[in-house]
């Protein structure tokens, strides 16, 4: 005899055994008891939540030998023909596979006939999204004014490609992903069931690797079962492509740091042992979403359904970075997981993507910003400025020429102002007295130049940091080399800028205009 799939095996047999949907599960039975049934269905929600299971269970309800009642008996001989399949009352359709109108046509003359057995004929049409436009036309006759004894079931992932007037006749229910705590419970409960050797932690990964869908965890417990009848934590990472725990924090910690030369080290490190690329950013999209949660919500534990230890360990990485990052770092990963998703060289794919993130790390928060404009950060500036005050000609000069000063300021910036830096690089030392340091840009880096000036009073820190005396920075425009460009020029050489480059691709962004600053007086 063939081996029946854990999936087929433990697929639910009533209302009772169906998870996480208990909503739906009490609007159906309420339906069924109180004889409000309808003459169609439209079942919605991901894969594996139990959109199918529950058509068939409502179809072995209403067939029912003792029904139609809430609870079938499945031992009737109506129950048993529906549960393997043999009904010749219950029609499962797939919706990708008759997607004609001629396939619509030949169930509307169907329909017309009683049921042989049961009291009804129920079709249940599986991904009815996947029918063509003139199937859906051709359907609609029939589900306005159908035969009393005809019930519809539709299934579907995607109900917003399902056409208005097809929604306006149907019961919709929304089936919703079901807890990792739910899938957990089952999987223990199966394992126990079926003998199978698995620890507590093998059980969570297999929980949240399913993201939802209890079909796809009992896929993966299948899996596992076939490669040992121990199952540990370690070899399911092996089997099923899953990161371990440690390297997912250790790659987290490298994204808040920056360190794009350790981000590197670390994929090749997985590339190396065969991990799955796309997964692991999968995991980096939830690592980074669970990072945002424990930092907004009071009770974490909640929507995260972690243990308080794991808590523990994400608020402590979570102190490490703003809300403002963590957004900005979510939204790149989310981008980066569709990439990767369809690249043809998932690991160059993912290192670029971890090379644009390394940018969030030198950007200034809006909370900074407005402490600075509050003036909040300057409980130490009477010293400073007492200092100032005391400094002496000979201290200016132990400063040094304005490039030695200058590649000192910009080494600094580079630890906490990383961009910054970056666009400093590409200014020129125009003058440096004891009172004042001038830089200017060219005019093909004017765009550098508007950047910088928002952020001058961080660089007069800097300064002030180095050299113990309060300078003023100027920033300047400078007479293009090659004269003035045109406008289509001047774009050209914005967008070629790597820094604009990868701002726009970061934000999703576009060049609107370009304004020239080389007649302001600044």
């Amino acid at each position: 005899m063939s081996y029946l799939v854990l999936a087929r095996k433990w697929r639910p047999q009533n209302f009772d055994e169906l998870n996480g949907q208990e909503t739906v599960v009490r609007t159906l039975k309420n339906a069924i008891t109180s004889e409000k049934v309808v003459h169609a269905y439209l079942f919605s929600g991901p894969r594996g939540v139990g959109k199918t299971s529950a058509a068939r269970i409502l179809a072995k309800a209403l067939n029912c030998s003792k029904g139609p009642v809430p609870d079938p008996c499945g031992e009737c001989p109506n129950c048993r023909a529906i549960a393997d399949g043999s009904s010749v009352d219950v029609f499962e359709i797939d919706g990708a596979s008759n997607t004609q109108v001629d396939n619509v046509r030949d169930l509307r003359e169907a329909v017309k006939y009683a049921p042989s057995t049961g009291r009804y004929k129920i079709y249940i049409i599986d991904e009815v999204h996947m029918l063509s436009v003139q199937a859906f036309n051709a359907l609609l006759k029939t589900l306005e004014e159908p035969p009393a004894h005809v019930i519809f079931i539709f299934a579907t992932t995607e109900p917003k490609k399902i056409p208005a007037t097809i929604l306006s006749r149907c019961q919709h229910h929304a089936f919703r992903r079901i807890s990792k705590g739910r899938i957990k419970e089952q999987l223990s409960k199966i394992s126990t069931s079926e003998n199978i050797t698995i620890n507590d932690t093998a059980l969570e990964m297999i929980a949240r690797a399913a993201d939802g869908s209890m079909r796809d965890a009992l896929t993966m417990l299948d899996q596992a079962s076939s490669f040992s009848d121990d199952i540990s934590e370690n070899e399911l990472q092996s089997l099923l492509g899953l990161p371990a725990a440690d390297i997912l924090l250790k790659l987290s910690d490298a994204i808040l740091e920056g360190d794009i030369s350790k981000n590197l080290l670390i994929i090749k490190e997985l590339t190396d042992s065969g991990y799955d690329l796309r997964q692991i950013v999968k995991e980096l999209v939830e690592h980074f979403r669970n990072l945002a949660v424990v930092k907004i919500a009071p009770k974490p534990e909640v929507p995260l359904e972690f243990t308080e230890s794991e808590i523990k360990s994400l608020q402590q990485q979570a102190s490490k970075v703003s809300i403002e990052e963590l957004t900005l770092l979510m939204s790149q990963f989310m981008k980066l997981e569709a990439e990767v998703r369809s690249a043809a060289n998932p690991r160059y794919t993912l290192e670029l993507g971890l090379l644009r993130s390394s940018f969030v790390k030198g950007m200034t928060s809006i909370n900074d910003l407005l402490k600075r404009l509050e003036g909040k950060e300057q409980t130490s500036r009477p010293a400073d400025s007492k200092k100032v005050t005391e400094s002496s000609a000979a201290d200016y000069k132990a400063v040094g020429d304005k490039q030695e000063l200058w590649q000192k300021v910009v080494e600094k910036l580079k630890t906490e102002h990383n961009l910054l830096a970056f666009k400093l690089t590409e200014a020129a030392i125009i003058t440096l007295s004891k009172t004042e340091l001038t830089i200017g840009f060219n005019g093909g880096m004017s765009v550098l130049a508007d950047s910088v000036k928002k952020n001058v009073h961080v660089i007069e820190d800097v300064i002030r940091d180095i050299t113990g005396q309060r300078l003023k920075l100027k920033v300047i425009p400078l007479p293009n080399k090659n004269g003035e460009k045109g406008v289509k020029e001047t774009k050209e050489a914005v967008l070629s800028d790597p820094t604009v480059k990868n701002a726009l691709e970061l934000f999703n962004g576009k060049l609107i205009t370009i304004k020239s600053i080389n007649n302001n007086s600044d």
